[in-house]
């Protein structure tokens, strides 16, 4: 069987990744940086209304504002540096209407870049248009901040005293805000971050935030469907928030911590929305071993007349993510992958169908897929059991390219063989 690079087909799917501008949304904005407190510079009056800077000394404030048209839907993005260490112990967000979510990530850049991933150049020194999400265009490398909601508590929170994220001096982060405007008139929101800090002296063990995300997603018209996978837990860790992030379709989810056998073990979490989601908070901590497993399900009901599949657009699009913070730090684990980069090349996720097709019969079919709805059905609609080969193979087929057939042999015969029951 000869098997393209078969994740080439998806879009970048991560939680700030694909929106996709629908009416025009003005690029730009004000410029944002960081407010005293910190790294020096003017938050501005507006950002310090809306949340006031960390004491002198006590963390930084990053602020940034976006402009957006009317009845329209886009991604704008800031790069800032740090300036010194930071040991964040905890963080708040606040943003005005017209923002769906906002998220700080880290990139591995030693300097604010100006060309972007296609070679072309972008005034960098202000905000700037991110379509299709910052990692159509630039390199990330964590989730380091952020809030799916104005009113959602922070992600980084209810850390122990000597347990802080780690944000070296020098870090060029990326601010990324989806604006999502459903009104008749343009607006400007504003994001506003607070990373509070702690002395190095004081922390013992770095925290991270974990983000898992399912890209197969397809919403029949007029049909319930769910999303299902499985991240395996790399070494032993403390979990103290988690939650979900869907679109409008979504229903809400379940995750389940599985024994290495995937036998539930006990229940998580649960939502039934999928605007403002709870957020699980353990005060003292969830302590998970290594061999166990996270497993999650995002259910929905696509009302409309046309397919809906994964993807940014909050108009137009679905995800299944869960995100949280935990500790000691473990990149694989927070990105469930075997190399602690959050990619599609090299990822420790198991794909759970929810079809009756065998393994052998979606593994064909996802080799013939010439579009995305077309791929992510073979592997929405492959059987349950033929989860584990299924995915074994994708990530064989796709890691190897045009040596795949040679490289993934014994993945294949092990997918040919496998039954649905």
């Amino acid at each position: 069987m000869t098997t393209p690079r078969l994740f080439a087909l998806l879009p970048c799917l991560v939680l700030a990744a694909c929106s996709s501008s629908s009416g025009g949304a003005a690029a730009g904005g004000v410029d944002s940086g960081a407010s005293p407190g910190d790294d020096g510079g003017a938050g501005g009056d507006a950002s310090s209304t809306l949340l006031a800077p960390p004491p002198a000394g006590q963390g930084v404030q990053f602020t940034m504002q976006a402009a957006i048209a009317a009845s329209s839907e886009d991604e704008q993005c800031k790069f800032v540096i740090t300036t010194e260490d930071l040991w964040v112990s905890h963080e708040e967000v606040r943003y005005t209407p017209g923002s769906h979510h906002f998220i700080l990530w880290s990139t591995p850049y030693a300097s604010i870049p100006t060309v972007n991933l296609q070679g072309a150049t972008v005034d960098t020194s202000k905000v700037f248009d991110c379509k299709g999400g910052p990692q159509a265009g630039w390199n990330t490398t964590a989730f380091v901040g952020g809030a799916q909601s104005a009113a959602a508590p922070p992600v980084l929170s209810d850390l122990p005293p000597n347990v802080a994220l780690h944000i070296p001096a020098g870090s060029v982060l990326m601010m990324d805000l989806h604006v999502l405007n459903v009104s008749m008139t343009a607006l400007t929101p504003i994001a506003v971050i607070n990373l509070d800090t702690i002395p190095k002296s004081q922390v013992t063990q770095e925290a991270g935030i974990y983000l898992f995300f399912d890209p197969f997603i397809v919403l029949p018209p007029n049909a319930s469907a769910k999303a299902h996978m499985s991240c395996p837990v790399t070494s032993n860790v403390t979990l103290t928030t988690l939650q979900t992030h869907m679109h409008k379709q979504g229903l809400g989810g379940v995750v389940n911590l599985n024994d290495s056998t995937g036998k539930q073990m006990q229940q998580l979490y649960t939502s039934s929305v999928w605007t403002d989601p709870p957020v699980t908070q353990w005060a003292s901590g969830l302590a998970l071993t290594a061999g166990q497993q996270i497993d999650y399900e995002c259910n929905y009901m696509n009302p409309g007349t046309t397919t809906v599949i994964a993807g940014g657009s909050a108009l137009t699009n679905e995800m299944c993510i869960i995100f949280g913070a935990y500790y000691p730090r473990d990149p694989e684990f927070e990105t469930c992958s075997t190399d602690g980069v959050q990619n599609f090349n090299d990822n420790a996720a198991t794909y759970i169908g929810t079809g009756t097709t065998t393994c052998q019969d979606s593994l064909t079919c996802l080799s013939g897929a010439k579009s995305e709805e077309s791929f992510m059905s073979c592997m929405v609609n492959s059987c349950p059991g033929a989860a584990a080969p299924l995915t074994a193979a994708l990530d064989c087929f796709n890691a190897n390219g045009n040596n795949a057939q040679n490289a993934c042999l014994n993945q294949e015969v092990q997918c040919l063989q496998q039954t649905c029951n």
